[in-house]
């Protein structure tokens, strides 16, 4: 394999503006240092994998420089990093494979999207599509526990519902309006932090201005 074909980009997405993501950007790093691959680029966002193409500036980062030319493999911690939505995930890898860009994923023992050839292998295929379906079926499933939840609640004759009389702080609520919807329907912090993708302190802080 030639020099070329080892630049690789590094894709590092956290969920909130209250995560880090060093620790990402230093696991990769030591990643590729044993692939024997050259760090061209580090992509790093704070965005939530649930968020549209056109929300994803980390995304849109991404496929401009892959058609710059500027790597031929796009390292990920996991497949989470890239999505949350199957097909999303779908889409961005056929984009990327568009480019003969390989994708790689650490926690599979790197496992690449793409052969030495640049073709897709059946066998990565299934893997990538089961992966991608097991993250989207947690996140159904989480939903439902919480549906579940809310209707034991109300049953149990809890307040669901906002508090009255309080101020609100405008710009927090509607850049978290879904997390503040929820949390006005009675849902834990717990729970709308894992359905939201978001920080303890982002779900806490929203709470506190609705209370």
């Amino acid at each position: 394999m030639n020099q070329q074909t080892n630049r690789a980009c590094l894709f590092i997405r956290v969920s909130t503006d209250k995560q880090d993501y060093q620790r990402q950007i230093l696991e990769l790093n030591e990643f590729c240092r044993q692939k024997n691959y050259e760090v061209t680029e580090t992509i790093a966002a704070k965005i939530t994998g649930t968020k549209t193409f056109q929300e994803r500036e980390d995304l849109q980062q991404l496929f401009k420089s892959a058609s710059s030319e500027n790597f031929d493999k796009v390292v990920v911690s996991e497949i989470s990093r890239i999505g949350r939505n199957a097909k999303d995930i779908r889409n961005t890898i056929d984009y990327l494979h568009s480019k003969k860009i390989a994708v790689v994923f650490r926690n599979l023992g790197g496992l690449e999207s793409l052969d030495d050839r640049g073709n897709e292998s059946f066998v990565t295929n299934i893997i990538i599509a089961i992966y991608s379906e097991l993250a989207q079926e947690e996140k159904r499933i989480l939903s439902e526990r919480i549906k579940s939840g809310l209707v034991n609640a109300r049953h149990k004759g809890k307040q669901i519902g906002r508090p009255e009389g309080k101020q609100d702080d405008e710009t927090l609520l509607k850049r978290y309006s879904r997390l503040a919807a929820d949390l006005r329907k009675g849902l834990s912090l717990s729970q709308c932090q894992k359905l939201h993708d978001v920080s303890r302190n982002t779900a806490i802080k929203v709470k506190r201005i609705l209370s």
